[in-house]
């Protein structure tokens, strides 16, 4: 009776503890486990289907009324601004992020007055550094500045090298150049050259443009061992080798092709290209977006080159040309 007890008491306990068993299924032997696995072939795993690139979203163009660009002899120049026909005044920061602001109609008139009054926009123009008789200036690099403004319902186009630089002392005096270099220094700050009352909104907002520019070009030199296979980072269909259009007009490249992307697709290859670590991070906004990938197909790499149309831009490779 008390083993009879004891056995009651004890179905009791595990009958009130809330408990979870597992049953575990018995350990196969050797030759049933050899007999499951030579009966079971492995099923080859399927790729998962890259999408295709989305229809294009409509974007209207904006006139330009000024531009005014700072470069060198290598990178692509830097857009110190660009003013547009409904106020909007694009910046690019010297981490290449775009940012704009607006101006009210009278600042907006204002800003592009400046300009038209130095005298010198009147005709599109190159002012070269002439040389100081009997001086010989050594060869090197320099700063150019080029400026587009509308004048007289079209564009004229304005380029000279500023003055201020070390060997201007080898160079004859230019007025042209101290003027159209006086007016890129003031638009260096326009809170300083326009008053408050010229802002209709004087925040900085991140540009972020509905189409980008894609290049792409095949390169014959192999990619560095650790540069990310082209063909795994693209993430669409069809192929990067057919993408876009043939651009044979580009200068000193070959096998250029060139396509539009809508502001999607672009964050989807910036995305893949950051996650390849192809390219430290993408940002939108960011006036070019450079990487380079290996090629399996060629035994090469290739360049990518992405970048905001502006809204001055239509949406066409034609005429353009990337900087690699």
């Amino acid at each position: 009776m008390r083993a009879l007890g004891t056995l009651a008491f004890a179905l009791l306990v595990c009958a009130c503890e809330p408990r979870t068993i597992t049953l575990q299924s018995p350990t196969p032997t050797g030759s049933a486990a050899t007999t499951a696995a030579s009966g079971s072939p492995t099923a080859t795993p399927v790729p998962t289907p890259k999408p295709t690139l989305r229809p294009l979203p409509t974007a209207a163009t904006v006139s330009r009324l000024l531009s005014y660009e700072r470069g060198g002899d290598i990178g692509v120049p830097s857009l110190r601004l660009l003013l547009l026909a409904d106020g909007r005044v694009l910046t690019e920061e010297t981490n290449g992020q775009l940012f704009y602001r607006r101006l009210t109609p009278s600042g907006t008139a204002s800003l592009l007055l400046q300009a038209i009054q130095t005298g010198y926009f009147e005709k599109d123009a190159t002012y070269a550094r002439e040389p100081l008789p009997g001086s010989t200036p050594p060869a090197h690099g320099t700063t150019f500045i080029n400026f587009v403004v509308q004048n007289g319902g079209r564009d004229v186009h304005v380029s000279t090298i500023p003055t201020g630089q070390p060997d201007d002392n080898l160079y004859q005096p230019s007025p042209a150049r101290d003027k159209i270099s006086a007016l890129a220094r003031s638009f260096e700050d326009l809170s300083t050259l326009l008053p408050s009352s010229a802002w209709a909104e004087s925040a900085p907002t991140n540009y972020s443009a509905q189409l980008h520019r894609l290049f792409v070009a095949p390169q014959p030199v192999p990619a560095p061992q650790s540069a990310p296979d082209a063909e795994t980072v693209w993430p669409f269909t069809p192929a990067l080798d057919v993408f876009g259009e043939p651009l044979t007009a580009a200068i000193g490249v070959t096998n250029l092709r060139c396509g539009i992307v809508g502001v999607d697709d672009a964050f989807s290859l910036g995305d893949a290209l950051a996650r390849a670590r192809a390219i430290p991070a993408y940002i939108a906004g960011l006036r070019v977006v450079t990487a380079s990938l290996a090629s399996r197909s060629t035994s090469g790499s290739v360049r990518l080159q992405m970048s905001p149309l502006l809204p001055n831009e239509a949406p066409t490779c034609v005429g353009s040309q990337p900087i690699f």
